[in-house]
């Protein structure tokens, strides 16, 4: 790993432990880049205590300040660090599929184990497929990626000369489709420079915003590509994520809520919209934390785009008064007013066999 020579009296072997393991216990004043390639490299020091607490360290940093790092100039084996100990945050996995610095070893893994959010990242990434053509045979591997992915990504990658047709012909409609992500903005070299970072304005919570400056956010935001916009997707403040919630591409969108500063009412604001896409509230039905709270379990069950399966759950987990609501209500499918209507019954049977 490239350390930088700052950072070296941290990591290096002739360093006193206890210098070591202070910083790997990230003790030590430094900003999020600095402690995160402080961590990755302790991780591999000889010493137990001090490569299992530098480990820790890690694990326990804050998602939003991870995803700030990952957005930036980073040594190829910090990201493959941060990736191989934060494998199960989806978020930071998407910020990690599109830094530039990510080698093909690590996107490779992520395409291969990601979710089917991350792994379709990396499958629009159109600059990242070119250089490295063999990622199409690490998400063939992911049973979380569609055949439709597939198709698209060879037909890609045989349109560009990267990879050799078979015998059979790629359908006509799926040679057409281009893929959304580069890495940079214009068609230029993959070593020239990666579009801007996202500007800090975009990212700092307020707590009053004007019509004004909503406006300027929208028009700002459009004149983002789907890169950036998937980018300020997971760092954004909560105006850029309201916009970018009703983005029409899905891997804009759904990458809004692996934010990690998304709030309870932004949540319950989602299943409670009769217009955002199925995508947004399978993925809501999947997050078990969020259907821990009341409003959003009720927000889901009253949302006919609702999984069937997880409305009839939550439903039993309603109180007595949103269940009557829901056995009346003409908004719902018939099958879960239905079963609603039963749950009142039976509760109403239950009540008038008490002596």
């Amino acid at each position: 790993m490239n350390i930088p020579s700052n950072l070296e009296k941290f990591v290096s072997p002739q360093t006193p432990r206890e210098t070591r393991l202070m910083a790997a216990k990230a003790v030590l004043p430094m900003g999020p880049k600095d402690l995160v390639i402080v961590l990755s490299a302790l991780i591999g020091d000889a010493e137990h205590e001090v490569s299992e607490t530098a480990k820790k360290s890690l694990e326990s940093m804050p998602s939003h300040l991870l995803l700030t790092v990952l957005d930036g100039d980073l040594d190829p084996l910090a990201i493959k660090t941060v990736v191989n100990i934060h494998k199960d945050n989806d978020g930071i996995l998407v910020m990690a599929a599109l830094n530039r610095k990510t080698d093909d070893e690590t996107l490779a893994f992520m395409a291969s184990n990601a979710h089917e959010g991350v792994a379709n990242v990396i499958a629009e990434n159109q600059t990242r497929l070119m250089r490295n053509p063999s990622l199409l045979d690490a998400l063939k591997t992911n049973p979380s990626v569609g055949k439709s992915v597939i198709d698209r990504v060879e037909a890609f990658l045989i349109s560009v000369g990267k990879i050799v047709p078979k015998q059979e012909t790629v359908s006509a409609h799926v040679e057409a489709e281009a893929l959304q992500i580069k890495e940079i903005e214009k068609e230029v070299a993959p070593s020239e420079e990666e579009a801007p970072a996202i500007d800090a304005e975009l990212k700092e919570e307020k707590e009053i915003v004007t019509e004004a400056e909503k406006e300027s956010l929208y028009k700002r935001i459009q004149h983002l590509n789907v890169s950036g916009k998937i980018k300020l997707a997971l760092l954004g403040n909560k105006e850029a994520r309201d916009i970018l919630l009703k983005d029409s591409n899905k891997l804009v969108s759904s990458t809004v809520l692996k934010n990690p500063r998304i709030t309870e009412d932004e949540i319950v604001k989602v299943v409670n919209s009769r217009s955002v896409s199925d995508d947004l509230i399978r993925q809501v039905a999947n997050n078990k934390e969020w259907l821990k709270k009341y409003t959003v379990k009720l927000g889901m069950v009253n949302n006919p785009k609702a999984p069937l399966t997880v409305a009839l759950r939550l439903l039993n987990q309603l109180n007595e008064k949103d269940v009557q609501h829901i056995s009346k209500s003409k908004n719902v499918s018939s099958a879960l007013a239905a079963a609603a209507r039963k749950a009142v019954m039976q509760k109403e049977k239950n009540l008038s066999e008490i002596p």
